[in-house]
This record gives C-alpha cells, sequence and structure tokens, in this order.
C-alpha cells in the first residue's frame, strides 16, 4: 500500500534507519549528499518544533533535491521494482518510520507545496 502512494506522489528525501533515500513518482535512490540529509534533519527539528516559516523552506529545499537528484529517461518500471525491494527488505519500526514521514509529507505537500 504504502509504495502504490509513493509511487503516485512527488519526490521527497526519507530517512530510513541511518540511510536516505529519494522516494517518489520517478525515483528510487539512496542519497548521501550531505547537505540533502542535513536538510532532512533540519526540515525533522524545524516540523517537530512547529516553526513553520522554516518547515516551508527546509520541505520546499527537499522537493527541490528530489527534482535535481531524478535520472532522464526515467524509468518507472525500474522505480516501481527498486522501490517494492527497498520496502519489502524494511524492518516493521522502519517501515512504520517511514509512514509516518510520508504522512507529514501530505500534510505539507498541501501546505507549501505553493509557496
Amino acid at each position: 500500500m504504502l509504495t502504490e502512494q509513493l509511487l503516485k506522489s512527488p519526490g521527497f528525501l526519507y530517512q530510513i534507519d541511518s540511510a536516505y533515500y529519494f522516494l517518489g513518482k520517478w525515483i528510487c535512490r539512496k542519497c548521501t549528499e550531505l547537505d540533502a540529509t542535513d536538510c532532512v534533519v533540519m526540515y525533522q527539528m524545524c516540523r517537530n518544533g512547529q516553526e513553520e516559516p522554516d518547515t516551508g523552506m527546509y520541505f520546499n529545499k527537499l522537493r527541490a533535491y528530489s527534482d535535481f537528484a531524478l535520472e532522464v529517461p526515467c524509468n518507472p518500471a525500474k522505480t516501481r521494482t527498486d522501490m517494492t525491494a527497498l520496502l519489502d527488505s524494511l524492518s516493521d519500526s522502519a517501515l512504520a518510520s517511514l509512514d509516518a514521514q510520508f504522512q507529514h509529507f501530505k500534510e505539507d505537500y498541501q501546505k507549501y507545496s505553493a509557496l
């Protein structure tokens, strides 16, 4: 179910255990860029502290990082296969954490995507 939801959503950067992944409609790729991974930490910290302007700024930075991480040409079948394999390999706690992050993404996408 989560795989299908992610495959219908714009790309975003998620933390899974100690790793970071770009996941979305056109992307399933590990992220090793320090600037991008630091942005995830700042986004989560601002969101948890209810710091609205900063949360929006970091949300949009993460969306931009995800867009820049896209590989052309896109291969939807490979994205689906890679994402299914990744999510199937997760522990229950990692999957629950990813699901919570995705719920936050959906809420914040409605709030901040027009900024």
